[in-house]
C-alpha cells in the first residue's frame, strides 16, 4: 500500500503557497523512511516501586552510585518504551491521514490530522524538557540523584489520562495547555489556527458540512441557487480544508520524527553519563 502522497496531491503542493504544505511530501517520506529502521517489537524493561525498592535493597548494599545507576536506567527504560509507542501511534496516524487523502475524503483525514497536532505538541515538549533536564543531570560522588520533575513526567507521558476521574498524579494535562504553550514559539505560530479550524471539522459544526457543498449548478429565476452538495469523490473539494490537513499532517509528520531522534538521543546521553561515571552495578 502507498503510504506517501499520490501523483495527483504531489502536483497540487509542489508550487503551493505554504512552506509546510509545499514540502508535505518530503517531510512525510523522512517519517515513514526512520520508520522503516524502528522495530515492530520492543522489549520493555519495566520495574514497579516493588520490584525498584528489592533492587535497590539487594543490590546497591547503599553504594550511591549503584542507586543511581538503578534509578536513572529505570527512567531510561520507561522512556525509550514511551517513544516506541508515541512513534508507532504518530505513524499509524499519518499513514490513516494520507490514505484517506489519496482515496479523496475529507473527513477522516482532517480528523486524524487534528489527533496529530495533539499527539506531536506533546511529543514535541515531552523531548524538549527531558533533553534540557538530562542535559544538566551530574553525578557527584558519594551522592544519591534523584528527580520528582522527571518521575512525574514520565509516569504522565505513560500513564496519564483524563479519563473515568484518576488519582492527581495522573491527570493528563488538559491539551489545550499543551497546544498554547508550544504555540507561544515564533516556529508555531500557525498551530493553534490550524488546530481550531480541524476542531470544527471534527465536531458536527459548519466547516465539516461544507467538505460536502460542490458547487452552484444554477439560479432560479427568484434568485434562489441550486445548489450541488455530494459525498461522491469527484465533487469540487473544500481547499481550505485540503490545506489545513495537509499543513497539519507534514507539520506533524517533522515533528514525531525530530521529537523521536531527540529524546532517544537524549535518553542515551544519559546512559553514556551513567558508564562514564562508572556506575554499573
Amino acid at each position: 500500500m502507498n503510504f506517501v502522497l499520490n501523483e495527483e496531491l504531489i502536483e497540487y503542493t509542489k508550487n503551493h503557497k505554504e512552506p509546510f504544505v509545499k514540502s508535505a511530501h518530503h517531510m512525510i517520506s523522512q517519517c515513514l523512511e526512520l520508520d522503516k529502521e524502528i522495530p515492530n517489537d520492543y522489549r520493555w524493561l519495566f520495574s514497579s516501586k516493588d520490584s525498584l525498592e528489592q533492587q535497590v535493597k539487594v543490590i546497591t548494599d547503599g553504594d550511591s552510585k549503584k542507586v543511581n545507576y538503578i534509578y536513572w536506567n529505570d527512567q531510561a527504560s520507561n522512556i525509550e518504551a514511551y517513544c516506541y509507542m508515541t512513534f508507532w501511534r504518530g505513524v499509524e496516524l499519518i499513514k490513516s491521514c494520507v490514505n484517506g487523502l489519496n482515496a479523496r475524503d475529507t473527513i477522516a483525514p482532517a480528523i486524524a490530522a487534528r489527533s496529530l497536532l495533539e499527539l506531536s505538541t506533546v511529543f514535541l515538549l515531552n523531548a524538549n524538557t527531558l533533553e534540557k533536564t538530562f542535559s544538566k543531570v551530574t553525578f557527584p560522588d558519594k551522592t544519591v540523584v534523584c528527580s520528582t520533575e522527571v518521575e512525574e513526567l514520565v509516569v504522565k507521558m505513560i500513564w496519564g489520562t483524563r479519563y473515568d476521574n484518576p488519582e492527581p498524579h495522573l491527570q493528563q494535562t488538559n491539551i489545550m495547555t499543551s497546544l498554547k504553550k508550544l504555540a507561544k514559539n515564533p516556529n508555531a505560530k500557525e498551530l493553534m489556527p490550524k488546530y481550531e479550524f480541524l476542531c470544527d471539522i471534527a465536531h458536527p459544526s459548519f466547516i465539516g458540512n461544507t467538505s460536502y457543498w460542490s458547487h452552484v449548478e444554477g439560479v432560479t429565476t427568484d434568485n434562489r441557487e441550486k445548489r450541488v452538495i455530494s459525498r461522491l469523490t469527484s465533487r469540487n473539494f473544500n481547499a481550505d480544508i485540503l490545506d489545513n490537513t495537509i499543513w497539519s499532517l507534514a507539520w506533524s509528520s517533522v515533528c514525531i520524527k525530530n521529537s523521536f531522534e531527540m529524546l532517544m538521543k537524549a535518553n542515551n546521553s544519559l546512559l553514556d553519563k551513567l558508564s562514564t561515571s562508572n556506575l554499573t552495578p
